[in-house]
């Protein structure tokens, strides 16, 4: 018994031949990516940037169609610009693609609310000047040291409505660590001395109190899911044709996308 590499559902509409690796993607769907993408953005750009982030990444490109296509569609449809800014990154692991949502990102979709005035989170030292209080009169000051500012211990976010209103949250650097399952620094293990990942967990925590609009619901609730389950998600709402693309097989030990036919074992 033989599983074909290319099952009927991968057929796309118009007898086109379905994309078999993430550089398809973005060279057969960017009448997708157009349609997806918020007035004022342009597919070819996306795509220039898709096809940047591939030539670097081996793993990116040996992921599955599918979930490279659904993180891409997903970025794009938020308006965000995978790997530029900050604002969303594609990360693969094991043939899966998954849409991260960067800390430029978030900042961006925040400042497209009507009521916006100010934003920002940042990493408190150990030989800062810091201090806060919630409750009824709440405040927040921080005043970084010059030079040798220790070890992180705290990170916040703020925020200012056009209100008049201010909110803000504190975590303490085991709290950031916590809340993002155990790590530290960027996914895949890449430096990060500015600590976008922690603040952004900070921000994260803070969007749970301010008012959001649908775009800034909608990537929070995609932030680090995979390709794949995004990409079931747009077709079922009809943003992509049904049956326009799946995953195809591929080996979850080193990511390779299998091509002809898999045999399993023992059959």
């Amino acid at each position: 018994m033989t599983t074909p590499n290319t099952p009927a559902a991968l057929a796309n509409v118009g007898n086109r031949p379905a994309p078999q690796s993430a550089t398809d993607v973005v060279m057969m769907m960017q009448g997708e990516i157009q349609r997806a993408l918020p007035k004022g953005l342009d597919a070819d750009r996306v795509a220039r940037l898709a096809l940047t982030l591939i030539k670097k990444d081996r793993n990116l490109a040996n992921s599955s169609p599918a979930s490279f296509a659904g993180a891409l569609l997903t970025a794009s449809a938020l308006g965000l610009e995978p790997g530029l800014n900050n604002e969303a990154h594609l990360v693969a692991y094991k043939g899966e693609c998954t849409f991260i949502l960067g800390y430029g990102g978030m900042v961006k979709l925040f400042w497209q609310h009507p009521l916006a005035a100010h934003i920002d989170a940042q990493a408190v030292h150990e030989h800062d000047e810091f201090d806060y209080a919630y409750g009824t009169s709440p405040y927040l000051t921080h005043k970084p040291a010059k030079a040798n500012r220790g070890d992180v211990t705290h990170y916040y976010a703020v925020a200012t409505l056009k209100t008049g209103a201010t909110t803000f949250t504190v975590l303490t650097a085991d709290e950031a660590k916590t809340l993002r399952g155990g790590k530290v620094g960027t996914k895949g293990g890449i430096a990060d001395p500015m600590h976008w990942m922690e603040r952004k967990t900070a921000l994260r925590q803070l969007f749970k109190t301010l008012p959001k609009s649908t775009q800034m619901a909608q990537a929070l609730e995609a932030d680090e899911k995979d390709g794949s389950a995004l990409h079931r998600e747009l077709t079922a709402s009809r943003e992509l044709p049904a049956g326009s693309l799946e995953a195809a097989p591929y080996d979850p030990e080193t990511g390779e996308v299998f091509e002809g036919e898999v045999v399993p074992d023992g059959e």
